[in-house]
């Protein structure tokens, strides 16, 4: 074959080979446009009825889920609320009626001369009579200023029960006991201080007629507190019966 019929042929299949491959990639480019248009629509320009719907119906749903979970049925309420009440009687019974925290009494470390009775010496009804005085006197208790020693008239109904007693037992005698623990480690400070107090009740019941050779006043600082487990009570007088 000639050389000028073997270049027309290589060319013209070298025509047909560019056009086939530009053919081929058009279609490819047509095919692919429309799912790119569709694409488009659906993102760019969503629906505006339908999602609403969508949204309501998912809202209905979960309103309707809560609902559900939130309300119980009569017989799980009744039962709530039978616990709710039987709580809250167990706490106002335990408000009313709290435990009481009894203080033991210690008689060691009492002064006691010229023939002075311990509470363990005492007839039976000198220890019913110094029973009831060891619980008024605890459960009301005598008050003074701050720090100081001077009687005050806050006390005078209390005392006023003391005079009773006294005048209803003209033989006993008594010893007015002070107890204080005002600074801690002072043994002096707090001794002067118990003594004192004594003293001045003791002259407000001289004053109110109680004979003074029927009383004796002490005092014991911080040395012998009232005590439960860990509580200690250390500030009080004490009325007790020492001759009968």
């Amino acid at each position: 074959m000639e050389l000028g019929k073997k270049v027309f042929l290589l060319s013209l299949l070298l025509l047909l080979l560019i056009v086939s491959c530009v053919y081929k990639h058009t279609k490819e480019l047509v095919d692919i446009t429309p799912i790119i248009i569709e694409e488009k629509v659906i993102v760019d320009e969503p629906s505006t009825n339908e999602p609403i719907v969508e949204e309501e119906i998912e809202e209905e749903q979960t309103n309707e889920v809560v609902s559900l979970q939130i309300e119980p049925n009569d017989e799980m309420s009744k039962e709530v609320n039978a616990s709710v009440t039987e709580k809250i009687t167990k706490i106002e019974e335990e408000i009313k009626e709290p435990k009481e925290i009894i203080l033991k009494r210690i008689d060691e470390g009492y002064r006691r001369s010229n023939g002075e009775l311990f509470y363990i010496d005492l007839s039976s009804k000198a220890k019913e009579i110094q029973d009831s005085l060891y619980l008024l006197m605890k459960n009301e208790p005598f008050e003074f200023t701050k720090n100081g020693i001077d009687y005050i008239t806050k006390n005078d109904e209390m005392l006023s029960k003391i005079v009773k007693i006294m005048n209803e037992n003209k033989n006993l005698k008594f010893e007015i006991a002070g107890h204080v623990s005002i600074k801690p480690d002072e043994e002096k400070y707090n001794t002067y201080i118990s003594v004192m107090r004594a003293a001045n009740i003791k002259k407000k019941l001289i004053s109110l007629g109680i004979s003074k050779n029927r009383m004796k006043a002490r005092g014991y600082g911080d040395k012998i507190p009232l005590s439960q487990d860990d509580i200690k009570l250390f500030n009080r007088i004490e009325f007790n019966i020492i001759g009968e």
